[in-house]
């Protein structure tokens, strides 16, 4: 056979192996998807039917535009005091919340005593932001979201003080949170706060320590959320796991609440501690408090009184914090 015949018969029989390979890993991939969706699918229906979320009761409902055709974001809206700025007033900072989710469950709204606290012991207008969760909307979907509400925000400087915005999250919220404090300039937000914020996704969730050990909770579904969400993406990129960012990135004013007995505790503190050295020429202040006693979620703990007491002083903690950033508006 000549030569040029049998580089052909071997390009079509690569071409038609490449073939098999791609439609194989499509399968595979399908085949995943389908086994997160049932277990994500299930956990959520369970999760509703044993601890159902309160209807949240926000002033307002905003849907603002994504980035994706056709797709708008729903945020709720919490007026200081529950009071809408009125037409042609001074617009009031804000404090941009995003809810814990694992990136995978859907609580959007589950912090609306939060919300309801702080804009009621501030001048802040706090945005509660619902953002996309995996396995139907994997990484980058939630940052994204996140990103597109700040960009709105910034682009309405009549309606929101845009030289003082604070994030906030809860859990994966925090995370969000810190991952988009550094997709913006440096100086974008005045102040980040989180609750429980787990910054890296790298390594086996299994091996993770609490603080204080004795009440870990199994890793199995840190580990079905992290492979809904990341799906195959490198962990240690920046906008997946915080920890592995620049973090002069970071905003000026920091409060972190962290917990005993939280696994994610020990790489937030550990982040916190190299902020703060980092940050220390520029005068950046980073306050970490770790509830005694206490695992992730505390706040919402109803079974535990101490968890919820400690709840209510991190709330109290975060009122007192941003008042002290509005002594500084001129």
């Amino acid at each position: 056979m000549p030569l040029e015949a049998l580089l052909h018969q071997r390009g079509e029989y690569e071409g038609r192996r490449n073939a098999i390979i791609t439609s194989t890993m499509g399968l595979f991939d399908f085949l995943r998807y389908l086994r997160l969706k049932f277990l994500i699918s299930s956990l959520r229906l369970l999760v509703r039917l044993l601890v159902p979320l309160p209807a949240p009761k926000p002033d307002s409902v905003l849907r603002i535009p994504s980035r994706d055709k056709g797709r708008t974001i729903k945020i709720h809206v919490y007026n200081p005091s529950g009071v809408a700025r009125s037409a042609g007033g001074e617009p009031y900072p804000v404090l941009i919340n995003f809810y814990g989710s694992g990136f995978a469950l859907q609580y959007h709204g589950a912090d609306d005593r939060f919300c309801r606290f702080v804009a009621t012991h501030s001048s802040h207008v706090v945005l509660d932001v619902q953002y996309r969760v995996a396995p139907e909307n994997p990484f980058p979907a939630a940052v994204n979201d996140a990103e597109d509400a700040v960009q709105y925000l910034l682009g309405h400087p009549d309606k929101y003080q845009t030289s003082h915005v604070s994030l906030c999250g809860f859990s994966s919220g925090g995370t969000l949170a810190l991952v988009t404090s550094t997709l913006f300039p440096r100086g974008t937000f005045e102040s980040l706060i989180g609750f429980y914020p787990s910054p890296s996704m790298a390594g086996d969730p299994g091996e993770r320590k609490a603080p204080v050990p004795g009440r870990e909770r199994p890793s199995f579904w840190t580990k079905v959320f992290r492979e809904a969400y990341i799906r195959g993406k490198d962990a240690r990129d920046p906008r997946i796991s915080p920890a592995f960012a620049d973090t002069t990135n970071f905003p000026q004013e920091m409060l972190i609440f962290t917990a005993d007995h939280d696994v994610s505790a020990t790489d937030m503190e550990a982040l916190a501690e190299r902020i703060k050295k980092e940050g220390h020429a520029s005068g950046r202040n980073i306050v970490v408090r770790r509830m005694e006693d206490c695992d992730h979620g505390f706040d919402k703990n109803k079974k535990r009184e101490n968890q919820m007491e400690a709840g209510r002083e991190a709330y109290a903690q975060v009122a007192d914090f941003l008042k002290s950033l509005e002594s500084k508006i001129g």
